[in-house]
């Protein structure tokens, strides 16, 4: 399933709290409190991923989005120096913060099997969230 794009801006940071799955605490998104009092989940990664919902709704939205954002190849948004083209770069996330996150290239696959996912460990790109510049790969 790939994520919408985006938002220009996030919302009121008064009007929204950290999602924890009940399951083990792990913070899997935001949820913003509409002004009719229902809500509004976004992921980790601040894409909103509904229209306003009750609580429970919202929270069973980011419950099945999950850390998956993590584990999922994702496509940057550059722009070739020398063209000045649009190009698009396979990345991995390697950290999520609430303002920002740090994306690496995601290297060439040499093994046999094809399952493992290795990233440049020594280059890191950071992007502002919201970002129009991250897309899923799939």
């Amino acid at each position: 399933m790939s994520a919408p794009h985006p938002q220009a801006g996030l919302p009121d940071p008064e009007d929204v709290f950290d999602h924890l799955r009940r399951e083990d605490g792990e913070h899997v998104g935001y949820i913003e409190m509409s002004a009719d009092g229902r809500f509004i989940p976004y992921d980790r990664l601040w894409v909103r991923r509904g229209e306003a919902m009750e609580l429970d709704e919202a929270e069973a939205v980011l419950d099945a989005i999950g850390l998956r954002l993590l584990a999922e190849d994702w496509l940057l948004e550059e722009d070739d120096p020398q063209t000045g083209e649009e190009s698009w770069a396979r990345v991995r996330i390697r950290e999520i913060h609430r303002d920002r996150v740090i994306v690496a290239r995601a290297m060439e696959d040499l093994s046999a099997t094809g399952v493992a996912k290795s990233v440049d460990l020594v280059g890191a790109i950071e992007l502002p969230l919201p970002t129009t510049r991250l897309r899923s790969a799939s």
